[in-house]
């Protein structure tokens, strides 16, 4: 596993990706169009598991171990972020712009997100 002293592009890519969001609800404001940003945790897809220098021990437990870091004690499903997704293009919404939704288990809450 990576150090999280290794992970500067991720967090500039991360940072970089929030303010944009901010700057284009800014800039599309005035013509109604709302500019909104989701940050999912660990998500349970495939993706998440291709991990190929891995026996599949390793990856279970190092799966295991991921899920048990989310204070909600799991992983995400990919339906509990279209949910949001769903929630945050509809009407209900209406009054939200520039804004990122962490729908990561409360990982951002503990401050570690590395």
């Amino acid at each position: 596993m990576a150090s999280a002293h290794l992970v500067s592009a991720y967090a500039a890519s991360k940072g970089g990706l929030i303010s944009l969001t901010r700057q284009l609800a800014l800039d599309y404001g005035v013509d109604n169009i709302r500019v909104l940003g989701v940050a999912p945790g660990t998500i349970d897809t495939g993706m998440s598991r291709l991990y190929k220098s891995h026996s599949e021990e390793e990856l279970a437990e190092m799966y295991k171990d991921w899920g048990s870091r989310h204070p909600i004690g799991r992983h995400g499903q990919p339906n509990e972020i279209a949910q949001v997704v769903m929630f945050l293009a509809s009407d209900q919404a209406s009054f939200m712009t520039g804004e990122t939704v962490c729908v990561d288990g409360g990982l951002m809450a503990k401050g570690v997100w590395a």
